[in-house]
């Protein structure tokens, strides 16, 4: 495979710009999005296009805690479209901003999966939850079945599979299910620890499921090849690289054929000093214009 310009495919045009976040904010939903964020100790790049045929709905949260610390990106992808969809975006605002400050990304799934079971909008959803805390340099990840992300290593520049703990024998069924599937579902944690450059990279079905027009699926094994031939690129270069090379293989410019959404997170250098100055700071001292909070 070659390597793949997405200069010379026409994305969709969806494009949005995020300023940099500053504390207690929420932003997102399921709305087209082509454009950056910032948070502190990470950057990153927001790619999502809805698709025109109703065979799904793809959500994406940013939210920044209190003191400005701990963030929190989230990935949802709904089986349904229209007020399906609205409401499980409603649910997960309500729910990051209830649990923002909260290290332990688990409970919003807990939560949200127990919210929507049993309920008109249990319809059946996958999600991926992750935080990041830059004063220790510590990323957890979890999921809903959602498939696995991908992390960077800039020092070995090896992208791998960014799998979940090993689930507990004899509860497997019960572990990391899909939301509104079962209401006792537990969820793991996944944690890392950061370097400047590492990267993570979240996507949705749409992605690893677009078709060929003779069928054949795009993959993980094609997606990996477009992360090792663009880890040079920047985040939006590495964005675009994705959904270029999806364009391609499908042989159609206009991804018709699901929502397709992909984040992609840089680490970079955290706040100077102590976290509890920085958290102080952003607390007390004038805001800066606002980054679309809700």
């Amino acid at each position: 495979m070659n390597k793949t310009d997405a200069s010379s495919v026409a994305l969709p045009t969806v494009a949005q710009q995020v300023p940099e976040f500053y504390c207690a904010e929420i932003w997102g939903g399921n709305r087209p999005m082509d454009g950056a964020i910032r948070v502190p100790g990470a950057r990153g790049w927001v790619y999502s296009h809805p698709s025109e045929g109703g065979r799904g709905g793809d959500i994406h949260y940013v939210s920044l805690c209190n003191s400005g610390l701990i963030s929190r990106f989230c990935l949802a992808d709904v089986a349904g479209h229209g007020e399906t969809v609205a409401k499980v975006s409603d649910e997960i605002h309500t729910l990051l901003r209830r649990y923002m400050n909260t290290l332990d990304q688990r409970r919003v799934l807990a939560e949200l999966n127990r919210r929507l079971e049993g309920t008109e909008q249990g319809t059946m959803t996958t999600a991926a939850v992750i935080t990041y805390f830059p004063p220790a340099h510590t990323l957890s990840v979890s999921y809903a079945g959602h498939p696995p992300g991908w992390l960077y290593r800039q020092a070995d520049g090896q992208w791998s599979r960014l799998i979940s703990e090993p689930r507990v024998e004899g509860r497997a069924a019960l572990r990391d299910l899909p939301l509104a599937i079962f209401p006792l579902t537990s969820f793991s944690r996944r944690k890392e620890h950061t370097r400047t450059g590492d990267r993570v990279l979240v996507v949705t079905d749409g992605v690893l499921e677009a078709p060929a027009p003779d069928g054949e699926l795009f993959g993980d094994a094609r997606l990996a090849r477009v992360l090792n031939e663009h880890a040079g690129d920047d985040v939006r270069g590495l964005a675009h690289a994705i959904v270029a090379a999806v364009s391609a293989h499908m042989h159609d410019q206009h991804l018709p054929h699901d929502d397709v959404t992909l984040l992609v997170i840089e680490f970079a250098p955290g706040p100077r000093g102590l976290g509890i100055w920085h958290a102080l700071k952003r607390r007390f001292l004038p805001r800066p214009r606002a980054a679309g909070a809700s």
